[in-house]
């Protein structure tokens, strides 16, 4: 992540949580800066296994983001 998209993605990034493969993953996105849609930022490589867990790692590095501008160890 640039300097630029660090700035700028802890007020635009989008936490998503969803079940893929019999358990549930974390994604974050940002709008892209040109064009239409969105990059993802983040995501978890953890398959945690409920709902709650994965939201909850989530919010977690959403707020390391928010107040860092970085995205630490991303699971």
């Amino acid at each position: 992540m640039t300097t630029y998209e660090a700035s700028h993605a802890s007020a635009a990034a989008v936490l998503h949580v969803f079940e893929q493969d019999g358990g549930w993953h974390w994604g974050i996105t940002i709008p892209r800066s040109a064009g239409s849609g969105f990059k993802v930022i983040g995501y978890s490589e953890t398959t945690f296994p409920a709902e709650a867990a994965a939201r909850h790692d989530g919010d977690r590095a959403l707020r390391h983001l928010s107040a860092t501008g970085t995205l630490e160890s991303v699971h």
